[in-house]
């Protein structure tokens, strides 16, 4: 078995383990469970109008690198079943130390972010230590060590200043396929509307990634359109566990256990989707991340071309060594550029990991560097 799919495997392990450990709750603590540990099941897609702060409102209605995710396991399901997704991410009930308020950074959020900005986000989804640093600590933790980072980065690069973000997988790759076939689950607006809170508390960004399974790219921005509409929450799109992209492969391909992909067609789809939906929110341009780590995860490549309102990255992902990151950085971004660059960093897998200043040395530069 390979290394990639034993991280896989002991993603989902480490996962279904701590929904055991929540799942049986004393009789006295009943209430208190349900309240923490529920809430992921809870919000539907179509629950809630998002707010820049406070709660949900009520409605009526080619490589030497490798794979970088796994797909988080869950079998609870949404009451009433959205469109696009089949199930929502259970929150896992954790206690976090007090962490001393990180104070507000004094940079400029509005308008286009790129290329005068460098976008430095952590990535990962809450309810799980195997996929990020934003299931291994609280978000005021996350928060002081995202900060501790950035300042290595001006310190080497004065000239451009560091927005911070957090990438928060919006929809998780699943090992089944759901009541709906799409192999992914939502993880809900409750635990969004935290995140946007806490960045729009904190002049931060949100990102939110898409893993998409069997669906398409427009259904799972549509999915999480109510949030696209706030000018502070960007887009990553994720083909490594896209399924259904490519007509030649297998139509049963499990996320995961496969490397997937997207088609340039379809990216470009999702542009144009992305470019409405400012348009008529009326609100600055907004980042489309897509990520890459081999030739095949993006086919029809060509075909992806810049559209207004939005401000297209290709994220060079995948973890390996100096040479391998810096020569597919070369070759996916600088060799097959569309507009601008990025790249995703990994504490443990890589072995050196990059250093802040090998990173602003890349050319073009990667203005969006991603830590997971």
């Amino acid at each position: 078995m390979s290394s990639v799919k034993l991280i896989r495997l002991l993603g989902i392990v480490l996962l279904l383990a701590g929904l055991v450990a929540c799942s049986g709750p004393d009789s006295g603590d009943s209430e208190t469970a349900t309240s923490e540990a529920g809430s992921g099941s809870t919000a539907s897609a179509d629950s809630a109008i998002p707010t820049s702060s406070g709660d949900p409102l009520p409605t009526d209605t080619t490589g030497a690198t490798q794979g970088t995710d796994q797909p988080v396991d869950t079998a609870t399901t949404t009451d009433t079943v959205p469109e696009t997704a089949t199930s929502e991410v259970p929150a896992v009930a954790t206690e976090t130390p007090t962490v001393e308020p990180t104070p507000t950074r004094q940079v400029d959020t509005s308008g286009a972010l790129l290329p005068n900005n460098r976008i430095l986000s952590y990535y990962g989804h809450p309810n799980s230590t195997a996929m990020g640093i934003l299931g291994e600590f609280s978000k005021e933790e996350v928060h002081r060590q995202l900060s501790e980072q950035a300042a290595e980065y001006e310190a080497v690069d004065p000239t451009r200043p560091v927005i911070l973000a957090f990438e928060l997988i919006a929809t998780v790759a699943q090992p089944h396929p759901g009541e709906d076939g799409t192999y992914v689950a939502y993880t809900g607006d409750e635990i969004i509307q935290e995140y946007v809170d806490y960045v729009t508390a904190n002049n931060m960004i949100l990102i939110l990634d898409l893993q998409i399974g069997h669906d398409t790219i427009t259904n799972q921005i549509n999915l999480i359109r109510h949030w696209l509409e706030l000018p502070n929450v960007h887009v990553a799109i994720d083909p490594e566990f896209s399924m259904k992209a490519n007509e030649i492969v297998p139509r049963d391909r499990i996320p995961g256990e496969f490397i997937g992909e997207a088609n340039g067609i379809h990216i470009q789809e999702g542009m144009e989707l992305v470019s409405q939906i400012v348009a008529e929110a009326g609100i600055p341009p907004k980042m489309f991340i897509v990520h890459q780590f081999e030739e095949d995860m993006i086919f029809n490549k060509h075909l992806i071309t810049p559209v207004p309102g939005v401000q297209f990255v290709l994220d060079m992902d995948g973890f390996g060594g100096v040479e391998a990151k810096t020569g597919n950085y070369g070759h996916f971004v600088r060799d097959q550029l569309i507009e601008f660059g990025g790249i995703k960093l990994f504490y443990r897998q890589d072995d050196p990991l990059l250093t802040p200043a090998e990173i602003v040395a890349l050319d073009p530069p990667a203005v969006v560097v991603i830590y997971q």
